[in-house]
């Protein structure tokens, strides 16, 4: 089996899964036969690009989103202010943190956040959180791991469990980008580290 065999195969079937459709009603959706749809599925077939429009269309993806090997998922990054790498952009100085890209619904805020803290259960699969930190001194991350990050750090992580923002010390300020698919499970987003 091909590696592109094996992610298209991937991609289709957690998708199908997603959107609780079995291999039957993919396939009458998409034009072609449940054995068809299985043997992708296995990474067995080598899909015509006719058959893949077919089978992104019937699960509401681009064919992109077929071939795009979403299986890593997004590690937790940490980047500290004194490993800080800044750019000139005309008369702006950047701080790269990261690109992404996709079709999700992206939220920015700038946060005041107290001691007292936030904290959620967690989001839909694939939604991602990134913390900025301004000022102040704040614990952020996953439940389970939070890291501690002072003004110019930054984190990012995975936010579908568990996760918490709680300043130390009084109030801190932060920018906060929230990504979530615009449609609960369409979609993947894919995050291009800048390091």
């Amino acid at each position: 089996m091909s590696t592109a065999n094996a992610v298209v195969g991937r991609n289709v079937g957690g998708l199908r899964i997603d959107r609780k459709m079995s291999a039957s009603e993919l396939a009458r959706k998409a034009g072609i036969s449940k054995a068809t749809v299985l043997s992708i599925e296995l990474g067995k077939a080598n899909p015509t690009v006719d058959t893949l429009q077919a089978l992104a269309t019937a699960l509401g993806v681009t064919i992109t989103d077929l071939l795009t090997d979403a299986s890593s998922g997004v590690a937790t990054t940490v980047r500290r202010q004194v490993d800080a790498e800044w750019h000139p952009l005309g008369t702006l100085r950047i701080r790269p943190l990261g690109t992404m890209y996709g079709a999700d619904l992206v939220y920015v805020f700038v946060a005041i956040i107290s001691e007292e803290g936030y904290s959620d259960d967690g989001h839909e699969a694939n939604a991602v959180e990134s913390l900025y930190v301004l000022s102040g001194t704040i614990l952020a991350g996953p439940t389970a791991d939070p890291v501690t990050l002072h003004a110019g750090d930054y984190i990012r992580f995975t936010a579908d469990g568990p996760h918490m923002y709680r300043a130390q010390n009084g109030t801190a300020e932060a920018l906060l980008v929230i990504s979530r698919a615009q449609i609960p499970d369409v979609g993947r987003l894919t995050v291009v580290d800048e390091t």
